[in-house]
């Protein structure tokens, strides 16, 4: 009669220790075959993680630095001296093109322009300024206001009117909406329609009535409704 052979069971924790085994060993296989490859992969990552930390740090100095020397464009742009806050801003933009400050001050140099009477310029860097604040009502409105401006100031009295209308319609609770609706209502007087800027100026007395601006548009609703065609007429 044959010898019964009785199998021995395999208990679980044997089972583990045996796929723990065999997970170990073909992890050491994998790292012996591929070590310069795994070495290389954790310099990249490192290296990777260093560049990463010094940009960051590299741009909150360059924003820090750029928001510092804007404090000195500024206290010469509120005093006046348009002129001399120019090369401020301009050094802001060239030397720190990539921060929020540095966009920023494109307004503040295209305004100092503006008011120093070089109206090229000042439409350049309010065109510039729309495209990179785009998102940001405030200065959107505040480039489309300054846009509208220079053509006014240039005579172009038609387009002013189709940027002070997007300062309107665009960003209705922007500061900028009451002097769009007055810069607006003054383009209309320039091109002869009386009737469409009484209107403007009617908008203002009743949205704004606790403003210079209704004041002053309640005058000139007067004078449009009892001036002769003559008189109405921008000299």
């Amino acid at each position: 009669m044959a010898k019964e052979i009785r199998r021995k069971k395999i208990t679980r924790h044997e089972l583990k220790e045996d796929r723990f085994l065999e997970s170990t060993k073909n992890f050491i296989t994998f790292f012996t075959r591929n070590t310069s490859r795994i070495i290389l992969a954790v310099i990249v990552i490192v290296v990777a993680a260093v560049v990463v930390r010094i940009y960051i740090s590299n741009k909150q100095n360059s924003e820090e630095t750029a928001r510092l020397k804007k404090i000195y464009a500024d206290a010469l742009y509120e005093s006046g001296n348009f002129a001399d806050a120019i090369p401020g801003y301009q050094e802001i933009i060239q030397m720190h093109g990539g921060t929020k400050t540095a966009k920023i001050s494109h307004i503040f140099l295209a305004n100092s322009y503006f008011f120093s009477g070089d109206n090229k310029n000042a439409l350049d860097y309010y065109e510039k300024a729309l495209k990179m604040l785009g998102k940001n009502p405030m200065w959107a409105s505040a480039a489309e206001m300054g846009i509208g401006s220079v053509h006014e100031q240039n005579g172009y009295f038609e387009e002013a009117v189709v940027h002070y209308d997007k300062v309107i319609t665009d960003y209705p609770g922007s500061p900028s909406r009451i002097d769009a609706l007055f810069s607006k209502a003054r383009c209309l007087e320039f091109l002869n329609r009386y009737d469409d800027a009484t209107r403007v100026y009617s908008v203002i007395e009743t949205n704004y009535p606790d403003t210079d601006f209704a004041e002053e548009a309640k005058k000139r609703i007067v004078f449009l409704k009892g001036a002769t065609e003559s008189e109405r007429i921008p000299k």
